[in-house]
């Protein structure tokens, strides 16, 4: 409340309340965003690796996404590589993953 009622007059204006839920939606990342900060670990690439993610990642998160990341299956896939873009989707519900 101190962020849309500074006065603590018990009301929050309409502009207020429009100017903190802008604030509040921009600071969310997106499926596409996540896409892209993975694509920029992966060094462009367009699936990243196990060894990558523990290399960028804290090691709780780089679990996270190891342990739910589906192989990846594209015309220049390694072995071991990891399908980040089906993972970020599923991720923001953006698919049926």
């Amino acid at each position: 409340m101190g962020i849309v009622d500074p006065n603590n007059s018990g009301a929050v204006t309409f502009q207020a309340f429009i100017d903190y839920m802008s604030r509040e939606t921009t600071d969310t990342d997106t499926a596409d965003q996540v896409i892209a900060s993975f694509k920029i670990l992966a060094g462009d690439k367009n699936f990243i690796t196990a060894e990558e993610l523990r290399r960028e990642l804290p090691p709780d998160q780089a679990e996270y996404c190891i342990a739910r990341m589906a192989p990846y299956t594209g015309p220049d896939a390694k072995p071991g590589a990891l399908d980040y873009m089906s993972f970020s989707t599923a991720l923001y519900g953006e698919s049926d993953l």
